[in-house]
């Protein structure tokens, strides 16, 4: 699978001078588009000729030489000719490069054998040539303000035209380099035509072509023929096309090609040339995409910021433009940010250090710069971390939210929103979004554009925006408003014309000057939800004002105006909570009316079928069609939100966000549901690779620069983030909600977790026993009513799990009970259960799980304890020495000296004068022979720690781990701290076995079945199963061992310092069980401070320690561990009998 980046694309685009310059036209357009070639047909001369009417020039026609006929009269001939200077990208070895711009008639005075023209006009005759005689055409002198020319240039007679006095008609032209103009690529001869006008006359009409112009002087034999010729368009009046300049990566991503649209986006009216260089503006847009498979909208985010630089000579070479020191022309180029994800204050950022660097000197070449920035800069993980990019001399930080939390939402956008229009006017734009009415947002910032449009689809959470979204609409798109669907678009205000038709149902906001205009009534929201809402944005949104100087420099990069968010009444979280609270209003209970799927597991296509909506409205009093809720029922938005939350999407942990909004109770403690999440690390993103270049080198640019390949250089290797998008377990683990725990509720939380962990491991090996499921359920219901006399109840996520592993293992009528067990206990079930429990049974269809690197002991290292190991023969002493006071804590010590934490891992000291904190251990007897060779000292976690731990190996592996034959190899803490603590509550442990025996697991869930779900009072002796055979292959996983753990065998650490270390741990264990009073933990008289302070929980795990530790310490003295205990003098006690205490069988023993 792909891993997300952060960055797509870097891009430039602009003019290209590698590429043919076209005007800026519209799609249907664009065969009319102008070409800028820098090789366009240009004529570098005109001569008129008189010949006879026998005569013919036509065959003196060549490839730069060209003819045509203007008059016939009294047997003379007057033709044009044309010398070219470049034709068809030829270019004629002897031009000079002069290139006509204009031709014209002008009735010229004569003075002799000259014709004079004025010094205020550039024009040059054009000569008259008699027959093949050459005559002398010749610029002679200037006098009189007036250029002198001798030579024949009279065309009055030839042309039949009016005779004055003094004047003669001549044909001029004018000349590129004389007068600033664009030349001459064509010329045609029009003849006039027989055509009716709209009043049903027949006249002689000629038809000009589109974007030629023509000399007003009827030429031809039949004098209705005119003389036409097209210049190349001038680029300064002309608006060009953007082309792609530059990008990176130089090839395109499989799964995500750069758009070929962007260019027309970020040039929404085209690029403009100028003779003033403008200042940069930056800006962002959103380009949509529907999947055609699946039917969602994939949103791309673009920032570019516009600069301007003066041409450079291969362009103002293309486009005939002439540039000195006092005529410089400017064109636009705009450098772009390409992402999958919004953060654009961020980008925009960015693009300022980038631009700032080209214009300055640094260390590095861009293009490492670039390299770095797209490729090494990782895409954070959801509410762990945060990214640190440094560029420049800015620090830019990139975090997002965690999955069960809002979506993204920059606080610009919200700030923006509330700058452009009053209060009351965003609610009523908001209330037309929901009911998915067209919204067309105007301004001449394009920025707020963007930023508006984000804060309007973003504030209609739960709800999601997949109608047209265009914040900026090109000019080319604009018929886009005509359209009949809804949608967000954003238009300048030179777009909305007469012309177009702006539909009824439209909303029209514009942003500059805060007013909205609609030809149909806006949609009324309730009347109460409404006053809740804007009261409670009044004391935190209330910064509209007429005239705003931040709203109006929005689009300015490099803006001088100071503000502070902080003196003014605007918070974004608040803005938030007031828009999530009124949903949580309006659509209240919306959970209760889902139809859920039937036996049969018929299919189910929309939300018609899975939500009651008439119900639903009948329960708001919304039943008409006038109430607003009536309306919201009726969108894609409301049908597209109940089948995320009635199908399995990936937005199911934002909905359960949702849904704990719904019941959370704001109070004056505890006003806010929405609040700041805050990442718990950093880590700083790579600096760019300066690696080949010398010390002390500086990189320097005129203007933006190509990007040099050579610069570039591989990409190094970074930590990758964002692996997995389900929720890190530690964002959903909180310390605070431990701390404000009472004793009771503590002890019960501590049990509830053990019961907690144990469903998570037998649900996730249930598949691996697939045959035996429907007895593997029975074990987990019977598990469930345990927990809740012992415990808590069993929780949504518990039963998630379960129906979850019955859909893997296809018991479709056992997710059925199990559903409707859970919603008779008033559990109502979130998007994750409702995705899972569809899944399970709606498709129809079993789940499979991979088999997955498929491990059998025989592939297991000599070394590995799962060779050898049988659980039922495993023995613990759980207790440690503090490491301060060497006094001995017992395992209902360290349980009661444990940290309310997620992440502390000590316990306390309970003796009054130490309280020292330190990691407590147990010791883990592996074999019936007891020897230090077979035991493992492990450190002892509390259940919160295993969860945390058990959740995060799941995250990181996934549930495959779990099936592993070499769990208690790879993750030594965890396997021994669930064993033990399944142990201690008398929880079936056999699925952790490695060498679980497959025929005989029926036998084993029987007797579990049959076993006390609490401790008893009677004593029972405890039967045992043979040792099964060790034959059964599994799943395991080939990741480097995260756990540590001191563990001995074959290894140095079997030596004589380890072995008088676990004689004495067990010599003190037996001699303690042996010197026990009574049946009770300890007596009032020996409670510490420690143990009065968590009495609760002494008093509900005592029955348990208490058979666990004397469990363990009838193993020791059935071993042959006892006659060693004997020879060496072990204490008189050894021989005493143990008082008569509760005892359990295990429920764990395979």
């Amino acid at each position: 699978m792909e891993v997300p980046r952060l960055f797509e694309y870097f891009a430039v685009y602009g003019l290209n001078e590698d590429l043919p310059i076209t005007t800026f036209t519209l799609p249907s357009d664009r065969e009319k588009a102008e070409v800028y070639t820098g090789i366009e047909n240009a004529i570098s001369s005109l001569r008129l000729r008189v010949i006879n009417e026998d005569e013919v020039l036509m065959s003196n026609k060549t490839e730069f030489l060209n003819f045509y006929e203007l008059a016939c009269r009294d047997g003379k001939r007057l033709w044009l000719e044309i010398v070219y200077g470049r034709v068809n990208g030829h270019t004629r070895a002897s031009w000079t490069g002069r290139s006509i711009s204009r031709i014209e008639l002008y009735y010229m005075q004569y003075e002799g054998e000259y014709i004079k023209i004025p010094v205020t006009h550039c024009l040059e005759p054009v000569p008259v040539l008699i027959g093949s005689k050459a005559a002398q055409h010749r610029y002679s002198h200037t006098e009189n303000d007036h250029h002198y020319y001798s030579g024949n240039y009279d065309i009055t007679l030839l042309l039949n035209a009016k005779q004055m006095d003094g004047l003669r008609l001549v044909m001029t032209c004018t000349y590129t380099d004389t007068t600033p103009g664009m030349p001459i690529v064509d010329i045609k001869m029009v003849a006039a035509s027989i055509q009716q006008n709209a009043k049903g006359e027949l006249k002689k009409v000629a038809v000009i072509p589109d974007n030629y112009q023509y000399i007003n002087f009827p030429l031809g034999k039949s004098k209705d023929t005119f003389l036409c010729f097209k210049n190349l368009k001038d680029p300064l009046s002309t608006v060009l096309k953007a082309e792609l300049i530059e990008k990176f990566p130089r090839e395109d991503h499989p799964d995500n090609p750069l758009s070929q649209a962007i260019n027309m986006f970020c040039f929404s009216e085209g690029i403009i040339l100028t003779k003033e260089q403008e200042a940069p503006k930056v800006f962002s847009f959103i380009l949509s995409s529907a999947n055609e498979s699946t039917g969602r909208v994939k949103k791309m985010y673009v920032t570019c910021l516009i600069f301007y630089e003066q041409i450079n000579e291969k362009i103002s070479n293309i486009l005939h433009i002439l540039q000195d020191a006092t005529n410089k022309v400017y064109m636009p180029k705009a450098i772009c940010l390409i992402s999958n994800w919004p953060f654009i204050d961020q980008y925009r950022e960015i693009l300022k250090q980038i631009y700032r660097l080209h214009l300055s000197t640094y260390e590095v070449p861009i293009e490492r710069v670039i390299c770095n920035l797209i490729q090494e800069v990782p895409l954070p993980d959801q509410g762990v971390t945060t990214v640190q990019y440094s560029i420049g001399n800015k620090r830019l930080y990139f975090s997002r939210p965690p999955p069960k939390y809002l979506p993204y939402l920059p606080d610009t956008c919200l700030e923006y929103l509330f700058r452009c229009l009053p209060i009351n006017d965003v609610v009523s734009v908001w209330s037309c979004v929901l009911v998915e009415r067209k919204v067309l947002l105007i301004s001449q910032h394009k920025a707020l554009l963007t930023y508006t449009s984000i804060a309007l689809t973003q504030l209609i959470f739960p709800f999601r925006w997949e109608q047209v979204l265009i914040p900026i609409l090109p000019m080319p798109l604009k018929n886009y408003i005509e359209t009949i669907f809804p949608y967000i678009i954003g238009v300048s205000p030179s777009m909305i014309t007469k012309e177009l038709e702006i539909p009824v149902d439209a909303v029209k906001v514009d942003l500059d000057t805060g007013r909205i205009e609609s030809r149909e009534p806006l949609p009324r929201l309730p009347d109460k939800l409404q006053r809740g809402l804007i009261s409670r944005l009044m004391k935190c949104a209330n910064i509209y004002s007429p005239k705003d100087p931040i709203r109006e420099t929005a689009d300015e990069a490099f803006d001088s105006v100071i503000r502070d968010l902080e003196e003014c009444n605007f918070n974004p979280y608040q803005i938030k909570d007031a828009f999530i609270e009124f949903f949580a209003h309006l659509l209240k209970n919306y959970q209760r009316y889902f139809l859920m799927p039937n036996k049969t597991g018929d299919k189910v296509a929309d939300s018609r079928q899975c939500f009651n909506t008439a119900e639903f409205l009948n329960y708001h009093k919304s039943n008409k069609p006038e109430n607003f809720l009536f309306k919201v029922t009726e969108t894609s938005l409301f049908a597209s939100f109940i089948e995320s939350r009635y199908f399995p999407t990936d937005n199911q942990y934002e909905l359960n966000y949702f849904d704990d909004s719904s019941r959370f109770k704001r109070t004056k403690n505890d006003p806010f549901f929405v609040k700041p999440y805050y990442p718990q690390e950093t880590l700083p993103a790579l600096y760019a690779n300066d690696i080949g270049f010398e010390p002390g080198m500086v990189f320097q640019y005129d203007s933006f620069p190509r990007l040099n390949e050579s610069n570039f250089i591989e990409p190094r290797r970074v930590q990758q983030l964002a692996v997995n998008a389900a929720p890190k377990p530690t964002l959903l683990l909180k310390d605070d909600m431990l701390m404000r725990m009472t004793q009771i509720e503590w002890g019960k939380f501590l049990m509830t977790t053990i019961y907690r962990v144990w469903f998570m491991a037998f649900t996730a090996c249930m598949p691996r026993y697939k045959q035996y499921s429907d007895q593997l359920m029975d074990l987990a219901l019977c598990i469930m009513d345990t927990m809740k006399k012992n415990a808590n109840k069993p929780d949504e996520e518990i039963y998630r799990k379960l129906i979850e592993a019955c859909g893997h293992c296809g018991l479709r009528e056992r997710v059925l009970s199990l559903f409707k067990r859970m919603k008779n206990q008033g559990i109502e079930p979130d998007a994750c259960t409702h995705g899972v429990y569809v899944t399970a049974v709606a498709e129809g269809q079993e789940l499979q799980k991979e088999a997955e690197n498929v491990l059998s002991l025989s592939d297991l290292p000599p070394g590995s304890i799962c060779l050898s190991l049988d659980m039922n023969n495993c023995m613990y002493v759980a207790e440690d020495n503090c490491p301060n006071c060497s006094n001995t804590l017992e395992q209902e010590d360290i349980m009661m000296g444990w940290e309310r934490s997620y992440s502390n891992y000590t316990t306390k000291c309970p003796q009054p004068n130490c309280e020292a904190k330190f990691v407590a251990r147990f010791l883990v007897i592996l074999d019936k022979n007891i020897e230090a060779s077979n035991t493992v000292s492990v450190e002892f976690l509390s259940p919160p720690i295993i969860r945390k731990e058990l959740e995060n190996l799941i995250y990181t592996h996934g549930e495959r781990a779990l099936l592993a034959k070499d769990l208690c190899d790879r993750h030594k803490i965890l396997f021994w701290n669930m064993a033990l603590n399944f142990d201690l509550l008398k929880l079936p442990s056999f699925f952790l076995n490695p060498g679980l025996d497959m025929e005989s697991l029926p036998e084993i869930i029987a007797e579990s079945l049959k076993q006390p779900k609490y401790p008893s009072k009677e004593k029972s002796p405890s039967k045992r199963p043979e040792k099964p055979n060790r034959d059964y292959a599994s799943n395991s996983v080939d990741e480097s061992i995260s756990d540590s753990s001191s563990i001995s065998g074959a290894s140095s650490t079997s030596n004589a310092s380890y072995t008088g270390f676990v004689d004495n741990k067990i010599f003190g264990f037996m001699n303690r069980r042996n010197k026990s009073r009574t049946s009770s933990i300890a007596s009032d008289n020996q409670s510490t401070k420690s143990s009065i302070k968590n009495m609760s929980l002494k008093k509900l795990f005592q029955p348990y320690i208490e058979n666990f530790r004397n469990e363990n310490h009838e193993k020791v003295m059935k071993s042959p561990y006892k006659e060693r205990m004997e020879n060496e003098g072990y204490d008189e006690h050894i021989n005493q009998e143990i008082p008569e205490m509760p005892q359990m069988r295990s429920m764990s023993r395979s």
